[in-house]
């Protein structure tokens, strides 16, 4: 171990330079969806990475399928089926998402996710400073069993 830091520690610093990652993208989906015996639409904010050339391909595929509606057995089934039911879950997750929307509280609740006094923060820190005092704990019990081996 007492190498591995030494070499480490030799080691001259040198910049690693990355490619730029693609552009992020929100695209709102709309489905609608069956719930307690009412019909009702469902928006969801589906985040995704892509290029360029990505977007101008899926923007060409989205006008060749508005052009062609789908036939034959499929269709069928997509009308009898109707609208596929929604969960609880998913209604309240939906609810909650819109009502946020509305008031504009989202990015407040952003922020103070990634406060200092956020729970999650919070944890994962206490899990930092554990690990590392069991680290050192360990570092110890090993100097002393190597004394006592001597």
């Amino acid at each position: 171990a007492t190498q591995i830091l030494s070499t480490m520690s030799s080691v001259t610093k040198f910049e690693i330079r990355r490619a730029p990652l693609p552009s992020k993208t929100v695209t709102h989906v709309t489905e609608i969806k069956k719930f307690a015996g009412q019909t009702i639409t469902v928006q969801k904010k589906v985040e995704s990475r892509q290029n360029e050339t990505t977007k101008q391909q899926i923007t060409r595929a989205e006008q060749s399928m508005k052009a062609t509606k789908p036939k034959g057995l499929d269709n069928l089934l997509q009308e009898l089926n109707g609208p596929g039911k929604l969960t609880t879950i998913a209604k309240t997750s939906s609810d909650w998402d819109t009502f946020k929307t509305d008031t504009g509280m989202e990015e407040h609740l952003e922020k103070q996710a990634q406060s200092k006094h956020a729970y999650l923060v919070k944890k994962d820190f206490l899990n930092r400073v554990d690990g590392r005092r069991f680290e050192q704990e360990r570092k110890q019990r090993d100097i002393e069993r190597a004394k006592r081996g001597k």
